[in-house]
């Protein structure tokens, strides 16, 4: 019997069943989604739609035919597994949460649906439930590892659960902490230090992914990541994982540390000791913000963000935020194909805030990428700030060059 408000919503092709929000609301204006006897953002509605279509890249590219299990086991209201329960051939789903009232809620959607054949249900802690998995030889093809707040206390079984060839989706929504607002939480919680300045968000994800990257390798297992994306309150990043001490070493050869002054915006960063990067700006003498270890490698891999664009645009998904995906898919591509093959940039310059401190009007984006291009620069725009750009030239080009637009 469940005994609060429901709605039926439409995510994708599918009709579920979640708390009513507004019912809520009524009584409480400031009532915040996780407050509800279930828990269920319908913000988060990209983070889904990008799953789904993720989902289907990963099976052309990696499975095509074969039957795939799938496993996310912090489900909530379970919208993503009921959705791909209802919407993905050939697949097995698990779904787990610690909340009873959660397994209510679900089973009635799953018998609503006809969905019984193709799901299990389970009532346990997400840790146990994926060392348990991972103990009997029942590892998953794919694993959605979706919390409130930080994935880090479930990693390790996270990485012993998923199987050789398998894909790892991550969500982290405790953003504050890896940007730094809470420097010793985040040393605590990933063992790196967080930069608390306007590139944060770019180095919260690549925390995060240097995280997830060495505890596979601490289970013999490499992850490479293939697609990522920063979106509002979150971020999540989607990895493939092979098997080998080999693999896993390879992978550790791209963790670092930055280097970033806030003063002039300069970057640099090392796959060496951190003891190589000096704390004093080469370009303004002030002192530079050192993060790390993070990852340093590419976020995307340029096979799967094609056949991403290809599913938004050709293929039978049925997506509520399209719109909105395509446009951060659009960014990103246009990210892969003028950094496919330099592995050594990383983060991005907020031409706002540069010039802002050299006390200049801001120049038009397009105008300071085509500059540094001619200059033989690799410069494109970035999905993580729309202000910003990623290029391989240093803080004084770039610095010229805005000056040199405003004059003009």
């Amino acid at each position: 019997m469940i005994d609060y408000p429901l709605t039926t919503i439409v995510e994708g092709i599918t009709k579920i069943l979640v708390p009513d929000l507004d019912a809520y609301k009524a009584l409480s204006p400031s009532f915040p989604p996780s407050e509800a006897p279930v828990f269920y953002n319908p913000r988060m509605e990209i983070n889904r739609d990008f799953a789904l279509a993720m989902l289907r890249t990963f099976v052309q590219l990696e499975k095509q035919e074969k039957q795939l299990s799938y496993c996310e086991p912090m489900a909530g209201t379970a919208v993503r597994t009921v959705r791909v329960a209802n919407e993905i051939e050939n697949i097995n789903v698990i779904i787990n949460d610690i909340n009873p009232s959660a397994i209510k809620l679900i089973k009635k959607n799953i018998q609503q649906l006809n969905l019984k054949k193709k799901t299990r249900v389970f009532f346990r802690d997400a840790n146990e439930l994926l060392i348990h998995h991972a103990v009997t030889g029942e590892q998953f093809d794919v694993i959605d590892l979706d919390p409130f707040g930080s994935p880090a206390r479930f990693m390790d079984a996270t990485a012993q659960a998923i199987a050789k060839g398998g894909l790892l989706a991550i969500t982290s929504t405790d953003m504050a902490t890896k940007c730094g607002v809470y420097p010793q939480a985040c040393i605590r919680k990933y063992c790196a230090q967080p930069i608390h300045s306007w590139i944060g968000h770019e180095v919260a994800l690549r925390i995060l992914l240097g995280f997830v990257i060495a505890t596979l390798a601490r289970h013999q297992k490499r992850g490479k990541p293939v697609f990522a994306h920063s979106t509002a309150h979150f971020i999540r990043v989607y990895l493939t994982v092979a098997k080998g001490n080999t693999k896993a070493k390879q992978a550790m050869k791209n963790l670092g540390y930055i280097a970033h002054c806030p003063q002039c915006g300069s970057l640099e960063s090392t796959r060496e000791i951190v003891n190589s990067l000096t704390r004093v700006c080469p370009y303004c003498e002030q002192k530079r913000l050192l993060g790390g270890p993070l990852w340093l490698g590419q976020l995307y891999d340029k096979q799967y963000v094609d056949k991403l664009g290809k599913e938004l645009n050709e293929g039978i998904g049925v997506y509520g935020t399209k719109k909105r995906m395509t446009k951060i898919l659009s960014l990103i591509s246009d990210e892969v194909k003028a950094f496919s093959k330099d592995e050594k940039t990383i983060c991005y310059y907020d031409l706002h805030k540069l010039s802002d401190k050299l006390n200049l009007p801001v120049p038009k984006t397009l105008d300071v990428i085509e500059t540094l291009q001619k200059q033989d620069y690799v410069a494109s725009r970035t999905h993580f700030k729309l202000t910003a750009i990623k290029t391989n030239a240093p803080i004084d080009k770039i610095n010229t060059v805005i000056g040199r637009l405003i004059s003009d």
